[in-house]
């Protein structure tokens, strides 16, 4: 962990060169290709700048296009903080987990850390904690990161590692109505997570697709019952804010790790692009 001038700490990059590219100018070619090639799907029907959207926290060898998918969704919007709900792989806890950092590191720039809502949020409720120990095992908020600089370089970031049922989904979804409600015209929820995997295909693509209904339904506690599933408090948080209620799921796209050739030791793992639109279904 770096530190520069007094309280004033970094979290370094800790997966650049190993999740996605770490030369500025390779990282930027592959972001601007993958965000041009996704927004010619993302706008296709859209309505409105989602209230969240759904991006995978894998590398950009398996994920890239979906994570762009996401991305795609909001860009041209006015966005002045974005707010990342990442699954903390805890399964015996449950709380949140802010970060004592005040800027997180990328070959792109720093991103700064909104301190103060950071501090609102812990006002809030006991379910938080501010705590950097978490925030450098995970990989899972850093690699949003650079979408968020290439597409919002002056938005500040506010990122949150959650774990637990329903009761820490729905602590979480209230702190953000109380400490962002009458600015989430300018606010963007990111629920970082992959979907579901398994070394059999089939049932990581079957327990995806169920995962995704429950998602498409807005069943927001039956989700965060999933307690196998790593990511079921952190999409369920994005979905509990009260900006959700008759919102309107649209998936962007969808994938899995599997490639050629590959050993069958290996884990499946299914990936998700989706948005949440303002306004009833259609």
């Amino acid at each position: 962990m770096e530190s520069y001038g007094v309280n004033r700490r970094t979290r370094e990059a800790i997966v650049a060169g190993i999740f996605y590219p770490d030369d500025q100018s390779v990282l930027k070619a592959r972001i601007d290709d993958a965000l041009k090639k996704a927004s010619k799907v993302t706008t296709a029907g859209a309505s409105g700048r989602p209230v969240a959207i759904l991006s995978p926290h894998a590398a950009f060898e398996y994920a890239c296009d979906v994570q762009a998918a996401a991305w795609a969704s909001v860009e041209g919007n006015r966005v002045d903080t974005v707010v990342v709900i990442a699954p903390l792989r805890r399964p015996d806890e449950s709380g949140a987990y802010l970060p004592e950092s005040a800027s997180f590191q990328t070959p792109l720039g720093d991103v700064q850390v909104d301190s103060g809502a950071c501090a609102d949020l812990e006002s809030c409720s006991t379910l938080f904690s501010s705590n950097d120990g978490p925030h450098f095992e995970s990989h899972a908020i850093e690699v949003q990161l650079p979408f968020m600089r290439f597409l919002f370089p002056d938005a500040l970031l506010v990122p949150v590692l959650v774990c637990g049922d329903a009761t820490v989904a729905s602590s979480l979804a209230r702190a953000i109505d109380v400490v962002f409600g009458d600015d989430l015209d300018r606010t963007l929820i990111v629920a970082s997570s992959n979907l579901a995997a398994s070394l059999v295909a089939g049932d990581a693509s079957r327990r995806s697709d169920e995962l995704v209904q429950l998602m498409k339904a807005m069943s927001w506690r039956d989700l965060a019952a999933q307690r196998d599933f790593a990511g079921s408090a952190a999409i369920a948080s994005a979905m509990a804010i009260d900006a959700m209620i008759g919102a309107r799921f649209k998936l962007l796209a969808r994938l899995d790790s599997q490639k050629p050739g590959a050993p069958s030791s290996e884990r499946v793992v299914n990936y998700a692009a989706a948005a949440w639109y303002p306004g009833a279904l259609p």
